[in-house]
């Protein structure tokens, strides 16, 4: 019976110290399978710093910044070189459209139309004239019975930003009334052939398409 239990005891002992020695057998098999897999190199792997160090230092030289290319030129041949989806003929429909919607826009005092289609300068200008016309109250009425003539007479580009001037030949005729509805200045009894200069502008880099009136004058009869 002593026999009997002290057998039992010895291989109480001892068998937690056969369970380990599994165990440490089993570790360092996964251990080895492990490093066979993860720590074999196919030939792609290389060294960041021994790259750069390699590096010869005429290539790390013929790195340059980008910079975007810059077009100036003068003429509309310089502003169809710098903005290749000008066309002559849409240009010109466009630009007679801008003239009837401006036109009308500043006898009908609409500022947010002229803020969508003046440069900056100029709707100053056209809303300081709207506001003294308002102040003085008084109404202008504005009907631009043709426009006969289109002409694109002159471009320019200078640093990205291209201008088209445009000669407007039109019929119009122009009425000024005050507040109790008196005309102060008539010119509807003879429609009158009117010419005008307008200068359109767009940043060719951007990927808006929309030109604005950035300048008007008179234009001289021929």
């Amino acid at each position: 019976m002593i026999k009997s239990n002290l057998n039992i005891l010895y291989m109480g002992m001892h068998m937690p110290f056969v369970d380990i020695l599994i165990f440490a057998v089993i570790a360092v098999f996964l251990i080895f399978r492990l490093k066979s897999i993860l720590g074999r190199r196919d030939g792609f792997e290389q060294d960041t710093n021994a790259m750069s160090q390699q590096q010869p230092a005429s290539a790390q030289a013929k790195i340059v910044p980008f910079q975007p290319q810059s077009h100036n030129g003068v003429g509309l041949d310089a502003v169809r070189n710098a903005d290749r989806s000008f066309s002559d003929d849409q240009f010109k429909q466009g630009a007679a459209s801008a003239f009837g919607m401006i036109l009308t826009a500043f006898s009908e005092g609409d500022l947010a139309t002229l803020r969508r289609l003046l440069g900056y300068d100029l709707y100053q200008d056209f809303s300081e004239s709207i506001r003294l016309r308002n102040q003085d109250e008084e109404q202008l009425e504005l009907t631009i019975h043709e426009i006969s003539d289109v002409v694109l007479t002159d471009g320019e580009v200078s640093d990205n930003i291209a201008s088209v001037t445009v000669k407007f030949t039109s019929v119009q005729t122009r009425t000024l009334k005050n507040k109790a509805g008196d005309i102060l200045e008539d010119e509807t009894e003879t429609e009158i052939s009117m010419q005008d200069i307008w200068v359109f502008e767009r940043d060719v880099q951007l990927d808006d398409p929309n030109w604005k009136l950035v300048e008007t004058r008179a234009g001289d009869d021929d």
